[in-house]
């Protein structure tokens, strides 16, 4: 049986394949804690349930993306991660790399989301 990490990412990242309004909302309602933080890199911070209800929506009616895949997830405890690739109709893709903590009920309290390629770190050794 998944445990509650598990379930709350599996969830969270099927919202955004969800095109029906009402389903996204229970999605996260199941998944998203009330007061729970998304943290853009580079700016921006979403806070609460209604910030990812409306940031969802602009996903589901954007029609430039055919989809959001996952290309790996990792579970430990109360932490994860995910990468995933968003493509778009013109055969282009963005990758993304997610990591975050869920709560003692089961629900993402925080969500670090970064978007891009990952800048190789050659030249960074010490």
């Amino acid at each position: 049986m998944p445990s509650a990490t598990e379930q709350a990412v599996d969830t969270y990242i099927r919202i955004a394949s969800e095109r029906d309004p009402d389903a996204r909302a229970r999605m996260i309602e199941a998944c998203w804690a009330l007061d729970g933080r998304l943290v853009a890199h580079g700016g921006g911070v979403l806070r609460g349930r209604d910030a990812m209800l409306a940031m969802f929506a602009r996903v589901a009616a954007d029609p430039s993306i055919s989809r959001v895949r996952v290309l790996a997830r990792d579970v430990r405890g109360t932490t994860f991660r995910f990468r995933y690739a968003t493509d778009r109709i013109d055969g282009t893709s963005t990758e993304g790399f997610d990591a975050g903590e869920v709560d003692g009920a089961g629900r993402i309290s925080i969500l670090l989301a970064f978007t891009g390629p990952l800048v190789d770190g050659a030249g960074l050794e010490r």
